[in-house]
């Protein structure tokens, strides 16, 4: 892991928002620049916290990693989920973690609100800093379905889980994703778990399954194995083999 010096943890302002905005507008245009990390701690673009507290520019192995460290960094403060100052100076300082530069020469950013919080739904999720903190702070390392992929990629389990709040709310549904779809030999999602909703056992047919069930049962009253043994058998190359470490 590299690391370099600690940076004190600012907020963007206004202004600090709109340069990141214009940054990440040039790059849409096919510009090359560096990530303007001048603004981290320009007085004109960006204010300290009143509790100090400091971050290294490192290299994250995956979105899990990256939140951890966070979590130990900002655990003191209990960071507001809509702070969008806070989060949009956050994704500027580990800018080349979520958006590197590519084979082709360029970093592609994708939509602002990647880069600068827009807080709740739909967007708030997408934030590929604060969405997997987010996630992180509700559920743990029982989210590494979600939370897997490198800290630039929004894997499918958190775009579709992420996205549903009477889901990922539910801790026992998200530990039964978990379980399911999480390859702990491999650190990463299982293979196959992509496809439709119409595909049997496919992570989105979960969610599909789930709602319905949820018209019948209190799933938020159940364990994450009665949850698991209420899915039909088309599940059943997903389940995981007894002895599988509990809740």
């Amino acid at each position: 892991m590299v690391a370099t010096a600690l940076t004190p943890v600012h907020r963007l302002n206004d202004a600090g928002l709109d340069a990141l905005r214009r940054y990440l507008e040039d790059l849409r245009q096919g510009s090359q620049a560096p990530p303007p990390h001048e603004l981290l701690t320009d007085r004109r673009h960006a204010a300290p916290l009143v509790s100090e507290c400091a971050v290294e520019r490192r290299d994250f192995t995956s979105r899990l990693d990256a939140v951890r460290y966070l979590d130990g960094v900002l655990g003191g403060i209990a960071p507001d989920d809509e702070d969008v100052g806070l989060w949009s100076w956050l994704s500027l300082h580990y800018f080349d973690q979520v958006c590197p530069v590519r084979d082709d020469g360029r970093r592609h950013p994708g939509r602002d609100y990647r880069h600068i919080l827009e807080p709740g739904y739909p967007h708030g999720h997408r934030h590929l800093v604060a969405g997997p903190f987010t996630v992180h702070r509700l559920h743990g390392d029982h989210a590494r379905a979600l939370l897997c992929s490198p800290l630039a990629t929004e894997n499918i389990a958190h775009h579709e889980i992420a996205a549903r709040q009477s889901i990922l709310t539910n801790r026992a549904l998200v530990v039964a994703a978990d379980r399911l779809y999480f390859d702990e030999a491999r650190g990463r999602l299982k293979r196959g778990v992509q496809g439709s909703a119409r595909e049997p056992g496919t992570l989105r047919r979960f969610i599909a399954v789930v709602q319905q069930l949820e018209v019948n049962y209190d799933l938020y009253s159940m364990t994450p194995e009665a949850i698991i043994g209420l899915l039909p058998r088309e599940f059943d190359r997903w389940r995981p083999r007894q002895g599988t470490v509990s809740d």
